[in-house]
């Protein structure tokens, strides 16, 4: 994976517009992480290339991660996030990004947050 700074010590990966699936999101923050970068901000939205099911993607953006920093991220619907946000409150951790998409054909909403310490 390839990175290019943004400004403000951020990266964005090697395409700008290159929209994560729940197949391949992981695998691209755990080789972020590997480079010493966490998420910075993220952005969702639904995934139309699988039909009949509700998909996601998601696109982040990068910072350098300061040392001992632990960060947790997750995209889904905003009672399933809700539900991420207690548990990550209870282990220290505080939202530094969301967003929440509706989808204008169904008006399902999708959502998507980063917690760090």
């Amino acid at each position: 994976m390839t990175y290019r700074t943004s400004g403000r010590d951020t990266f964005q990966t090697s395409g700008i517009d290159a929209w994560l699936t729940a197949a391949n999101a992981d695998a691209v923050v755990n080789a972020m992480a590997a480079k010493g970068l966490m998420p910075a901000t993220i952005d969702c939205r639904f995934d139309r290339t699988v039909p009949g099911q509700v998909a996601y993607a998601s696109k982040f953006t990068w910072q350098r991660a300061p040392a001992n920093t632990r960060y947790h991220w997750e995209v889904g619907d905003p009672t399933y996030l809700a539900s991420k946000e207690v548990k990550s409150n209870r282990v220290g951790l505080h939202r530094i990004a969301a967003k929440i998409v509706r989808d204008p054909a169904t008006g399902r909403k999708v959502g998507c947050s980063i917690w760090t310490n």
